[in-house]
């Protein structure tokens, strides 16, 4: 018959066994998740699923390694397997503790995206604004070959290559400080 002692002796194991370690392990690995914030449930099912699923794992393994000992015997008397889920549980904690899990405000999310080199801060933009020059230059020197053609006056036709060299000079400028940003 079980004892009013042997009942959150047994919570307690069942915690240690199936949800702290491996909680504290989640805590420690991803010390920026927080409970709160707009997808606090997901974020909560998350944590909780992921701490059974590594106390589960964190138990089988070491049980595994336990059970081909042959210094261990699972029993009351020999709580050595509770001892070291409850020291792993410490090293977590205090892990967790170092990486900011439990401090008020959250650590930044570590970014996995190499840091840009100089010159490749925004190479759409770059090469938009040199096709669009390029589309000017070329519409600037059709409109120069057609009035060549339809014979406009001269004072039209200077405008014209006016525009042409203008448009030239912008493109020219814009790729020569592309290329000093590369370089250096």
């Amino acid at each position: 018959m079980a004892t009013f002692v042997d009942v959150p002796f047994a919570l307690v194991a069942l915690l240690l066994y199936f949800f702290v370690p491996g909680y504290l392990l989640v805590k420690a690995l991803w010390p920026e998740k927080r409970w709160k914030g707009p997808k606090a449930e997901i974020t909560a099912v998350e944590m909780v699923t992921a701490g059974f699923l590594s106390s589960l794992g964190l138990l089988l393994v070491i049980g595994f390694v336990l059970g081909n000992s042959n210094a261990f015997q699972a029993s009351a008397a020999d709580p050595l397997l509770e001892e070291i889920l409850a020291a792993l549980s410490l090293v977590f904690l205090a892990l967790g503790w170092f990486r900011g899990a439990y401090a008020r405000e959250p650590p930044q999310v570590p970014s996995f995206v190499e840091p840009v080199s100089p010159g490749e801060e925004d190479l759409a933009s770059t090469f938009g604004r040199l096709e669009s020059l390029l589309r000017d230059e070329r519409e600037a020197q059709r409109s120069l070959r057609q009035a060549r053609r339809e014979k406009a006056s001269s004072e039209d036709l200077r405008a014209l290559e006016a525009r042409v060299e203008e448009v030239r000079a912008k493109r020219r400028r814009a790729q020569q400080e592309r290329e000093a940003a590369i370089h250096g």
